[in-house]
């Protein structure tokens, strides 16, 4: 959701983000402290032309008609109130402003409702810093995958393509199985970086045009490993390092590295496993064509139970129906 920073224009709206948790349960408590009708708390863009509303509370109809004033009527850092609503300022140490408004308040005017914004003004911006700092380590987050990735596709092309596909299919999964939240970005992060650890294994093997001899193959499953100490590495990447060393476990515990079975392979390893056999089954490589999409399928039934988690298996099987 945007709305306009002209004082006396009313706001475009469009659909809000996801509402940071602390940033929401402080819309709440304002709503309540205010006796207001709504309450709503914006993140300004540098221009103040337009405020993003970062979460917001009370009735849906006050809240469409949010206009937050100009930015020259906080000259003095007092709240600006007018007769349908109070905004405050929230200063976020020079990095940017965004505004708490309580539409409809129904405190009493003058020393109640000043105090009152007072301390919701204190408490909104520690929130909003909270929520900004997340953002920027997210983004951090997300461009170290990005450089990782690149670097992945630079060694070898097919793997950053076939990683790609990985992703979107994993998504599909984790969909249908419930996987959400910090859960979800953890098993993006592994599905982009399954085969990171293949950055350290020789050209003459990654590449070779046949099958692998045993003493190659040794060499070659040991790529999960390589991949999750290198993630491991990095703040924030313990839990997708642990799906790359996972996902070439087998449901029936014959998989390695470490030989899991069952619910002890990480979800996201046993997602990422189902979408990466598939995806490699329906990719030509060079020792073989691509599988037709429909043996592509009947091959992960055959593995259900023994190679596969069902539940992941069929998640992927009605992604593809």
């Amino acid at each position: 959701m945007t709305t306009t920073g002209n004082s006396g224009t009313r706001g475009s709206h469009a659909a809000a983000p996801l509402a940071h948790p602390l940033l929401t349960e402080v819309a709440h408590q304002a709503c309540h402290a205010g006796a207001a009708g709504a309450a709503a708390i914006t993140r300004a863009q540098p221009t103040w032309v337009e405020h993003q509303v970062l979460a917001a509370s009370g009735d849906p109809q006050l809240l469409d008609d949010l206009d937050v004033p100009a930015r020259e009527a906080f000259a003095t850092g007092a709240p600006v109130i007018t007769r349908t609503a109070a905004t405050c300022l929230l200063v976020l140490d020079g990095e940017g402003a965004g505004t708490l408004t309580l539409l409809r308040p129904r405190l009493r005017r003058g020393a109640p409702l000043r105090e009152c914004l007072t301390r919701l003004t204190d408490l909104a911006t520690e929130a909003l810093r909270a929520s900004e700092a997340e953002r920027r380590l997210a983004e951090t987050m997300s461009a170290s995958v990005g450089s990782l990735a690149s670097l992945l596709d630079l060694r070898d092309g097919y793997t950053g393509q076939h990683s790609d596909s990985v992703v979107a299919l994993c998504e599909q999964v984790a969909s249908r199985m419930g996987v959400v939240g910090a859960e979800l970005e953890h098993l993006r992060i592994g599905a982009h970086l399954h085969d990171l650890g293949k950055i350290g294994v020789p050209d003459a093997i990654l590449h070779k045009p046949g099958p692998l001899d045993p003493t190659e193959w040794s060499i070659m499953r040991e790529h999960p490993v390589w991949g999750a100490r290198a993630l491991e590495a990095v703040p924030g990447f313990r839990p997708a390092a642990r799906a790359v060393r996972g996902h070439h476990e087998r449901w029936d515990g014959g998989g390695y590295p470490d030989g899991l079975a069952g619910a002890a392979i990480p979800v996201a390893a046993r997602i990422i496993a189902v979408c990466d056999a598939y995806a490699a089954m329906t990719s030509t490589r060079p020792y073989r064509p691509a599988l037709p999409a429909t043996e592509a399928r009947e091959r992960l039934v055959s593995g259900t139970g023994t190679q596969f988690d069902p539940a992941a298996v069929w998640g992927l099987l009605d992604a593809l129906a």
